[in-house]
């Protein structure tokens, strides 16, 4: 059995369990929109904003980071990693049709058409087509209208693998570049792959960042550490019913495996 059915199987029981009317802050995680092999149509995509317009508040990421939930309330943040091309050509228009924004975690060193320049990401992994990536200019008009840039490195590398000083280079360089480029401070980091340890942790803090995200399902609470976020990934093969119900929070059982899991490695480690 794949894990799309058995995700879907343990959510008709897990609903039956879930306390409904309560109050929920999620980011979700996206990564491209259109027409490539990793994108999600923009039919599809369309369909999600406009179930979330009707259904939940959408706020900004620094929103829903920075004020208490709101009572019985679900309040969903939009998060887009490494920044395609995509995200200026068929994502801003269909966001601003709704009158909603969104945050996007770019890589600096990626910029544009640059396909040399992502040598040095594993490519084995298969996340990342031959595809373009935003520039400057985009990133720009994104940033006017209401987007929150936030960075996901230079170079798009697992920093856990990397020394303290390449640690330092990804984050600083990263967040002085793009707030020389947009005029604006660059408070938000998301990790590569979602792999961070305690030494990149620590230098996120030292780097001036506020909030780092991570990859693991899950909502946003009070008690969370603000390096440490989760997000909750829309992937291609979803369907309107899997993303409604992931949102209402019938695939919440998610979370609850990631933490018996870290708990499980402690112990063992321990």
């Amino acid at each position: 059995m794949n894990s799309l059915k058995w995700k879907r199987r343990i959510a008709q029981i897990y609903q039956f369990s879930f306390q409904k009317n309560q109050s929920r802050d999620i980011i979700l995680i996206y990564h491209a929109v259109g027409d490539g092999p990793w994108a999600i149509s923009a039919n599809n995509f369309k369909k999600q904003m406009q179930w979330l317009k009707a259904n939940v508040d959408i706020v900004s990421l620094t929103t829903l980071l920075s004020t208490p939930a709101e009572k019985n309330k679900t309040r969903v943040a939009i998060t887009f990693d490494d920044g395609y091309a995509c995200l200026y050509d068929v994502v801003l228009p269909i966001l601003q049709a709704e009158d909603v924004t969104a945050a996007v975690y770019i890589n600096t060193g990626w910029m544009g058409n640059c396909e040399e320049s992502r040598k040095d990401s594993n490519q084995n992994l298969g996340h990342y087509p031959g595809e373009k990536f935003l520039t400057w200019d985009e990133v720009r008009i994104l940033s006017q209208n209401s987007w929150e840039i936030g960075s996901h490195g230079v170079d798009h590398i697992n920093l856990t693998k990397q020394t303290e000083e390449t640690i330092k280079q990804e984050l600083i360089l990263s967040k002085l570049t793009i707030e020389n480029q947009i005029k604006k401070p660059c408070i938000h980091f998301a990790y590569t792959w979602g792999q961070h340890n305690e030494l990149v942790r620590n230098n996120v803090c030292d780097a001036g960042y506020h909030h780092a995200t991570a990859a693991h399902h899950g909502t946003i609470s009070v008690n969370d550490d603000p390096c440490t976020l989760p997000r909750m990934n829309v992937a291609i093969e979803y369907m309107q019913t899997d993303f409604e119900n992931m949102v209402k929070g019938h695939w919440d059982f998610l979370g609850h495996i990631h933490h018996w899991k870290k708990k499980l490695k402690m112990e063992t480690v321990g």
